[in-house]
């Protein structure tokens, strides 16, 4: 009896009993780097002049307006996360009440048509000296009903420059609801005149390549790339193609993310990575995976209160206080002294006496070495206390002597022309109320001068989010010593700890010693939840049907394997190295049908 004969026997035996409505879970896809446009996603280099914005833009190849026949030009396409790509560059020398007329033209491919909520066009704004915004006009002219295979005038204007003007930006913009979005947007022949000069755009056709030589951040479906990375058919172990990391920038890889883990997950993870003789790691390089956690709720806005400017009183110390409430989800609030300046700013401005109180904890600081008294001195010499722009324009540090203390002889003294400034982190509860306050002070002989400001800020955090596990682990990470021209397996094995929730992420990563150093790949990438449901959801859509069958089938390798197939550790229900009998049963009796 064949395999699949078998399993087909045992399947009619079992399909419909009840069980589980959840099952062990999948959660890589396209972990074998097959789908995607790869390499070829992008052409190498961006355009000279413009700068991107967004994940998924590219000076393309694909269809071009100017010059006639072969070109190039700006190709821009969405994805569910972020809500716009494209590019810009900034033209000078515009004076105000001049008349300016800005141009494009607009394509979007049958192949690849632009659909859902996407709108593709042109945004144009004046700016003054400072590159503050005096005024903006949008013009989207290419969307879902807009025909392909064509070229779609946008023109704005002319419009004369507000007073103030001194140059303006011109951006070619993509924009869309996250998740609703598909096909690309094409634009070329950007023009610009003021009063009819000649076009004063550098590079409008997008024909000159810049210097930047990234590559294609999506050239592997539902990944997402970074540094020197690519699709390639150099090497395989499942079907033709695998993840090359090459050595040009000190860091290279690709993640995708697991979605939201909780505490008590069993995450198992795993990859295979080969190291090529003609082209191995060296020296101190390192290549593996990494299981990375971010917040799984948003993070409020920081509030703050900067009332100490150069107004306030000097010689004496001015309380200043921040209350607020803690909003949901966050379980960590950073506590700031921050003081911002610019070129015309000068004097300093002393902290002392910082307070910051719960309500779960009437009466008590939550802060350590609150007065500044703890700490060696010098850059980072407060004890507990962590300190930003301690050195150059602008400067956060301890001070003893300098001016009289409103508690014992040390002060936290902040100068400069730019941000700076400590933070301590503490433990906070959603919903409660938290009061700050400190004291602060400006001398008569340093006084605090120009448009500079001084006060308190918080910062939320999402709580429940562990540290990452990073390469470097005797599991999950090759480097130097490795054996060249085989596949190696590695992996993570780890279980979220008590009190968290985050948003897991699988991320295979090359990092470069300071020396070139080689290239490897990667294939076979898999995630599962072992320990979550009591089955084998295969493909992540919170069922066990006659998809997660079919898959079944295709992993069942009897008691004998070596070596798991491919996307098949979801269904070893006794982590035993293979798919046999013993897992068929497990699996049948959970099969839910489609939900």
């Amino acid at each position: 009896m064949t395999r699949s004969t078998l399993a087909v026997t045992l399947l009619a035996m079992h399909f419909f009993l009840p069980g589980a409505l959840w099952a062990r879970v999948s959660l890589v896809k396209n972990g074998s780097m097959e789908a995607g446009e790869g390499a070829g996603a992008i052409d190498p280099q961006v355009a000279d002049e413009w700068t991107e914005f967004g994940i998924n833009v590219e000076r393309s190849d694909t269809v071009n307006m100017i010059p006639e026949g072969s070109g190039h030009a700006l190709k821009a396409f969405g994805d569910g996360d972020s809500s716009t790509s494209g590019a810009f560059q900034e033209v000078a020398d515009i004076s105000p009440d001049q008349n300016v007329t800005v141009s494009v033209h607009l394509y979007t491919p049958d192949f690849d048509k632009l659909g859902g909520s996407g709108q593709a066009g042109l945004v144009v704004e004046f700016l003054d000296f400072f590159g503050s915004t005096l005024a903006s006009e949008e013009l989207y002219v290419l969307d879902d009903s807009s025909p392909a295979n064509t070229w779609i005038p946008a023109v704005i204007g002319p419009t004369a420059a507000p007073s103030s003007t001194t140059k303006i930006r011109v951006t070619c913009k993509l924009q869309w609801v996250p998740g609703d979005v598909f096909g690309a947007a094409y634009w070329d022949d950007v023009q610009v005149a003021a009063d009819g000069s000649e076009n004063l755009v550098v590079n409008g056709d997008f024909e000159t390549a810049g210097t930047s030589t990234g590559q294609s951040s999506v050239g592997i479906d539902d990944w997402v790339g970074f540094g020197d990375q690519e699709k390639s058919d150099d090497v395989a172990l499942d079907g033709s193609a695998s993840l090359k990391l090459g050595s040009n920038e000190p860091f290279s890889g690709l993640f995708q993310s697991l979605g939201v883990l909780n505490e008590g997950d069993h995450i198992f993870m795993q990859a295979y990575v080969w190291n090529p003789s003609e082209d191995p790691l060296t020296d101190s390089s390192l290549a593996g995976i990494k299981l990375e956690f971010d917040a799984n709720a948003d993070v409020p806005p920081a509030e703050e209160n900067l009332p100490f400017n150069e107004d306030s009183p000097q010689d004496e110390w001015t309380l200043v206080e921040l209350n607020t409430v803690v909003p949901d989800d966050v379980t960590v609030a950073r506590i700031v002294c921050i003081y911002t300046g610019d070129a015309s700013t000068s004097g300093e401005v002393h902290f002392d006496s910082m307070f910051a109180e719960r309500d779960s904890f009437p009466g008590t600081n939550q802060l350590l070495n609150s007065s500044f008294e703890a700490g060696p001195g010098g850059p980072n010499g407060l004890t507990d206390w962590t300190e930003f722009n301690t050195t150059g324009v602008s400067q956060a540090q301890k001070s003893c002597f300098s001016v009289p203390a409103d508690d014992g002889v040390c002060t936290m003294k902040a100068t400069g022309q730019e941000v700076a400034g400590i933070f301590q982190e503490i433990t906070v509860s959603p919903g409660e109320g938290l009061s700050i306050s400190g004291y602060l002070y400006s001398p008569a002989s340093g006084p605090l001068t120009g448009p500079g400001l001084a006060g308190l800020k918080v910062e939320w955090a999402v709580g429940g989010v562990p540290g990452d596990i990073d390469i470097g682990g005797s599991d999950n990470t090759i480097d130097a010593s490795a054996p060249v021209d085989t596949w190696i397996p590695i992996f993570i094995d780890y279980t979220m700890p008590e009190g968290s929730s985050a948003l897991g992420r699988f991320t295979n990563i090359i990092a470069r010693d300071t020396a070139p150093s080689g290239t490897v790949y990667f294939d076979s990438c898999e995630a599962v939840v072992l320990n979550r449901f009591d089955g084998a959801d295969g493909d992540n859509d919170g069922d066990e049907d006659l998809r997660d069958f079919g898959a079944f089938q295709r992993c069942f390798t009897g008691s004998d394997a070596d070596m798991l197939p491919f996307n098949c550790i979801v269904f070893d229900s006794d982590d035993d190295g293979n798919v046999d009998l013993t897992d068929y049963g497990f699996f049948a009796d959970h099969v839910t049908g489609p939900n």
